[in-house]
């Protein structure tokens, strides 16, 4: 137990909260409306964007920082499809039983159905 004072108690009992914590618990209650409208989807950017857009005033850091002290996030970009995985029909190192001399792996680039020269001759 702390030892404070009755008049040091009773003088914090009774200051007013700070201006950032009435804006915080302000701003929660936003942060989570339109996170919940986005069915959970929007980050923090977006979430920004939004309140911004709805004439609110609000800093992207602000909303990390509440998202984060609230455990909410976004969900991550979608990788785009030229990220394809890992040829694995060759021998990983990594795996018992690997033949001497096999050929690293290597990623498979994308198809290509016509060289950089014939579409230079496109009509």
């Amino acid at each position: 137990m702390l030892d404070l004072s009755p008049s040091t108690h009773s003088a914090r009992k009774t200051r007013p909260k700070p201006p950032r914590q009435l804006r915080d618990e302000e701003l929660i209650a936003l942060v989570t409306a339109v996170w919940e409208e986005s069915g959970r989807t929007y980050g923090a950017r977006r979430i920004t964007r939004a309140l911004v857009r709805d004439g609110r005033a609000v800093a992207r850091c602000t909303v990390e920082r509440l998202m984060h002290e609230l455990g909410i996030e976004g969900t991550g970009r979608a990788r785009s499809q030229s990220r394809r995985p890992l040829d694995h029909t060759i021998a990983d190192s990594t795996k018992p039983g690997r033949v001497q001399g096999a050929q690293p792996l290597q990623r498979r680039g994308p198809k290509r159905s016509r060289s950089v020269n014939a579409l230079h001759q496109l009509p």
